[in-house]
């Protein structure tokens, strides 16, 4: 399954950023770099939709943890775009960012519109548990790995990782599992054509309160709080500190 996802996920263009650009401009960039380049009849309020999913996401750190966040870790950092936002928000050249995902194309973006040399093209299980970072992260990712076993062994080192907080955003939900797949085979024509040998990967809350409490943490949910996501109603996010 992987395999197949990172065949389509290295054809993918890199983009530059664009001083002249609003943060919302290019976020909006960066986010259609990503794969959320769908066909919409708004794409204003699609995207605005994410960017305020994003700054509740945003809050909801500075709630845990507060605003003293010196450096951000993202698993499948994509274009760069969290990193980038995370930066615009804290300062800066003052916020160290580093990454990594398995597109070339991507890891290019990434280093440009951060402008940090702390990323590398692998898998999400070669990443090394040092350095520390404050915040380890992933998002819309844990749901293309081959197995549970897998995401074990990469959620553990994230853990690891992280000295302040670790989070993985738009979980699928094993609870909800049949409900979401028979949404998407009724909203994308022939899906299983086109989906053909690219399943996803659903958790189960206890399965993450298990190896979180391997570690002395604990887990905090959140709902994917967005219209424009079909898919949302049946994601969560989670915060483990």
């Amino acid at each position: 399954m992987a395999k197949r996802w990172k065949e389509i996920w290295n054809r993918k263009q890199s983009v530059t950023g664009d001083k002249g650009k609003t943060e919302f401009e290019q976020f909006c960039v960066l986010k259609k770099a990503n794969g959320f380049d769908v066909a919409v009849e708004n794409e204003e309020v699609y995207y605005r939709a994410f960017y305020n999913e994003w700054l509740a996401f945003f809050d909801k750190v500075r709630e845990l943890i507060g605003m003293n966040i010196g450096s951000i870790f993202e698993i499948g950092c994509g274009s760069g775009v969290n990193l980038y936002l995370f930066q615009n928000r804290l300062g800066g050249g003052k916020c160290k960012v580093g990454g990594i995902d398995y597109s070339a194309a991507m890891i290019r973006s990434a280093k440009e519109i951060t402008g940090s040399d702390d990323f590398l093209c692998c898998e999400a299980d070669d990443i090394s548990v040092n350095p520390k970072y404050d915040i380890v992260m992933s998002e819309s990712v844990f749901q293309y790995f081959d197995s549970l076993e897998y995401a074990e062994s990469v959620l553990r080192k994230m853990i690891t990782k992280s000295r302040k907080l670790t989070y993985l955003g738009e979980i699928h939900n094993a609870e909800y599992e049949q409900e979401l797949m028979d949404l998407r085979e009724r909203a994308i024509e022939d899906y299983s054509t086109k989906y053909d040998g690219l399943s996803k990967l659903f958790f189960d809350k206890t399965w993450i309160e298990k190896i979180a409490s391997d570690y002395g943490k604990k887990v905090i949910y959140t709902g994917v709080e967005n219209p424009e996501y079909i898919n949302g109603e049946f994601l969560f996010n989670c915060y483990i500190l």
